[in-house]
């Protein structure tokens, strides 16, 4: 495992953080932006986690790829409602925060996957994983940025909302090891 950045990973980064960026403009945003319920986004979680579980297997475990795929997502989504309120630098910082964690963890168990035949496990491990990692650092950092009422409401939404999460990240996480594996 090569740890020299080629132009094909360089592309791959910003190439997976604009398709994050465009699903989110178009689709992820919504929920909070139509309904006001702050982390309503999450009803989504299937198609942002087929994203994270495709870009994770593009990267085939190789480190740093994915935190500087998230830190750019971070930026470009900066005036959308994907990780907080639009312009919203702080809590763009739990978004980074999480990305580099995922990175560490997942791809430290890439090669073990691969070398078993059971990269599709990873991939909805690595799906759901990162859904369930984001709002819990979501919630354990909020406090330090935004209002009890504000923090209070994002975690009622985010425990009822849980089994949904973990379902759309289990079915996101398969579905992104199937294109995986059809365009591979």
């Amino acid at each position: 495992m090569s740890s020299v950045w080629s132009s094909r990973d360089l592309t791959l980064v910003i190439l997976t953080a604009v398709v994050v960026f465009i699903f989110t403009l178009l689709i992820f945003q919504y929920a909070t932006v139509l309904t006001g319920i702050v982390g309503a986004n999450y009803i989504f979680t299937f198609g942002m986690a087929l994203l994270v579980s495709l870009t994770f297997l593009l990267f085939e475990g190789r480190r740093w790829r994915f935190f500087l795929h998230n830190t750019l997502v971070a930026i470009l989504t900066l005036p959308t409602t994907l990780a907080g309120p639009p312009y919203d630098v702080f809590p763009r910082i739990v978004l980074i925060l999480v990305g580099i964690i995922a990175d560490l963890l997942f791809n430290s168990f890439y090669n073990t996957f691969k070398n078993e035949n059971r990269l599709v496990f990873w991939s909805i491990i690595s799906g759901t994983g990162f859904f369930l990692l984001l709002p819990f650092f979501q919630i354990l950092f909020f406090p330090l940025f935004f209002s009890s009422q504000f923090v209070s409401g994002f975690t009622n939404v985010i425990i009822i909302m849980l089994p949904w999460i973990i379902g759309g990240g289990v079915i996101g996480g398969y579905i992104g090891f199937r294109i995986y594996k059809r365009i591979s």
